[in-house]
């Protein structure tokens, strides 16, 4: 799973589904920023100095007989992506209408299965000669030298991104110091 910038507009990100059985699959959905920062804080396992929304969620489940069991990615309609969390319920299994990203957010941090109905699959997945070209292009624009910063510069730029909640660029610095 990652989380990119998108080219619609300066508020939306690309999520990049990956497969666990295949790497020749990929399923894209368009989400807004601050799900995309919701997921990548998790994901890049910074903690932020308060509980986000999708945490304040799985917490509030804590304190309830309900399990979130997997997230199905069940439909696109005229542009927009439909999800079922999947709750269990004293053994009642319950399915909750929910927009993937706060769905996949959700998920990541209880760990749970998201799955794509195979209709989905076979409509929008990425073929793997295609993601491998957008991959290759991502590797070269990732690995062109960056400017040197000192580890003082740095660390004053990730309070910064930090105190400003721009979670995206703290994880980009943290990497950049401990690479030093």
């Amino acid at each position: 799973m990652s989380v990119n910038p998108s080219s619609v507009g300066a508020s939306s990100y690309i999520l990049l589904l990956e497969s666990t059985d295949s790497k020749a699959l990929r399923f894209p959905i368009v989400i807004g920023s601050q799900e995309a920062q919701s997921i990548s804080v998790f994901l890049e396992h910074i903690t932020p100095s308060r509980p986000l929304t999708h945490d304040l969620c799985v917490s509030l489940l804590g304190y309830t007989s309900l399990s979130v069991q997997q997230v199905i990615i069940t439909d696109f309609k005229d542009g927009i992506f439909y999800a079922h969390l999947v709750i269990n319920k004293d053994g009642e299994i319950i399915h909750v209408d929910a927009r993937p990203s706060d769905s996949i957010a959700i998920a990541v941090r209880l760990d749970v299965p998201i799955l794509i109905s195979e209709k989905l699959l076979h409509d929008i997945c990425i073929p793997d000669e295609e993601f491998l070209d957008e991959l290759e292009e991502e590797y070269e624009s990732v690995n062109k030298p960056s400017p040197v910063r000192s580890k003082a510069e740095l660390e004053g730029l990730l309070t910064k991104a930090l105190a400003e909640e721009n979670y995206e660029e703290a994880a980009k610095l943290r990497d950049e110091i401990e690479k030093l």
